[in-house]
């Protein structure tokens, strides 16, 4: 099925009114003859307050009970009686009305990005910082009527979401790969700080620690499957300060590695917003300025977006 038909604009109320109208073929303007038929249990005083003609009104209600095939009204001396059929048709029609008096604002609202959904993706330690959920939060400030839905991934996943339309932006550790459907912009660098057991030998010296003090230690690192872009970044920085850490044991999430520091199986590297999580089993310690370790931020989109709402988003984002 199409992209936009599952993007959640369309809701279960107006796919209901859309079947109604075009596969049962009933006149709008039959319906609102009928609710006032109903509503005033006379067809003199309906077609009063229609400003309408008796006769007119009438051949509405006969047109109506034709188009159906069943009886909906019962003629009586002093007015109307509504049949089981005609009630269940009256509840029908008030909801119908409803929300075909509500659909132009709404394609108007939906048109200008101010309804709809936003479905947003992210790995999991792009989660885990503070910029998003104040992202998030502005964004809903704005646009309080569009829905959004997130999703949380590995990097790779994330990729293809966004290029099969499935997510609308995602957010990663790395670049988006080069692809004429993809465009991507840095958001911003986090630095990576070192993550030790609160018995470990370097948990005990202040201030800063060097990444080639590390290398005759365990380490505990987040599972690359789970976190490609982040594992390989700190690799990348261990490598360039001449050593391979000795990895003794990975985790299946970011914040999983948080319990086997805690247990002293050893220390790990990880985003500085991972501190937010805390632990007085884990004790945290900068890395040194002469070896400036980060882990980037990025946001990756479609290249030819379309959609207003993301427009809006991209923007609030390229505003921080």
């Amino acid at each position: 099925m199409i992209g936009w038909w599952n993007s959640g604009i369309f809701t279960n109320a107006l796919f209901f009114l859309i079947y109604t109208l075009k596969v049962c073929m009933i006149d709008i303007h039959k319906l609102k003859a009928f609710i006032a038929v109903v509503e005033e249990s006379n067809i003199s005083k309906a077609a009063v307050r229609l400003h309408i003609q008796q006769p007119p009104l009438t051949r509405l209600i006969k047109s109506l009970e034709k188009d159906l095939d069943t009886v909906l009204l019962k003629r009586l001396p002093r007015g109307v009686e509504v049949t089981e059929a005609g009630k269940a048709l009256y509840q029908e029609a008030i909801t119908i009305l409803d929300h075909a008096d509500s659909i132009p604002q709404r394609v108007r609202n939906i048109a200008q990005g101010k309804e709809g959904q936003i479905n947003i993706g992210f790995t999991h330690s792009v989660g885990l910082h503070p910029f998003l959920p104040a992202l998030l939060r502005q964004y809903r400030e704005r646009f309080s009527a569009v829905a959004i839905h997130l999703e949380e991934d590995s990097s790779s996943s994330l990729v293809d979401a966004v290029i099969n339309e499935k997510l609308d932006i995602a957010f990663l550790r790395k670049p988006a790969p080069i692809h004429a459907d993809l465009h991507s912009f840095y958001v911003l660098d986090e630095p990576l700080i070192v993550a030790l057991p609160s018995n470990h030998p370097l948990a005990e010296e202040q201030g800063t620690i060097r990444l080639s003090d590390l290398e005759a230690y365990e380490f505990v690192l987040y599972r690359r499957l789970g976190g490609q872009d982040l594992f390989d970044n700190i690799l990348a920085n261990c490598y360039q300060a001449g050593f391979s850490p000795n990895i003794v044991q990975e985790a299946p999430r970011l914040t999983s590695s948080l319990n086997l520091i805690a247990a002293g199986i050893g220390l790990s590297i990880v985003p500085a917003s991972i501190q937010g999580f805390w632990n007085k089993q884990i004790v945290y310690r900068p890395l040194a300025a002469d070896q400036p370790s980060i882990a980037p931020i990025y946001a990756i989109y479609r290249a030819k977006q379309k959609s207003v709402r993301i427009e809006h988003f991209v923007d609030l984002l390229k505003m921080r």
